[in-house]
C-alpha cells in the first residue's frame, strides 16, 4: 500500500508542477481568464487528477492483494448454493 501512496503523491506533485509552470509562464492569461477563474481551473484539474490517480492506485492494490479473487469466489459459491 505504501507504493500506492507514493505513486499518488508523485503523480499529483508532477501535475501540480506542470500547472504551476504553465501558470507562471502566462499560459492561462493568453486565453483571457482572470485570477479567480484560473485558480478554479487549476484546482479543479489538480483535485480531479488526484482523485483519478488515487482510485487507480486502489484498483491496482485491490487486484494485487487478492481481495478481488476472494470476492469473486464468495460470489460464485453463493450463486452455486442458490441453484
Amino acid at each position: 500500500m505504501k507504493w500506492a501512496i507514493w505513486f499518488t503523491l508523485a503523480s499529483s506533485g508532477a501535475i501540480a508542477a506542470i500547472l504551476l509552470i504553465v501558470w507562471l509562464v502566462g499560459g492561462f492569461a493568453r486565453v483571457g481568464l482572470d485570477f479567480n477563474v484560473t485558480l478554479a481551473l487549476v484546482l479543479g484539474i489538480f483535485f480531479s487528477s488526484l482523485l483519478g490517480i488515487a482510485l487507480m492506485a486502489l484498483i491496482f492494490h485491490s487486484n494485487r492483494s487478492g481481495r478481488d479473487e476472494d470476492a469473486y469466489r464468495t460470489t460464485m459459491r453463493q450463486d452455486n448454493d442458490r441453484h
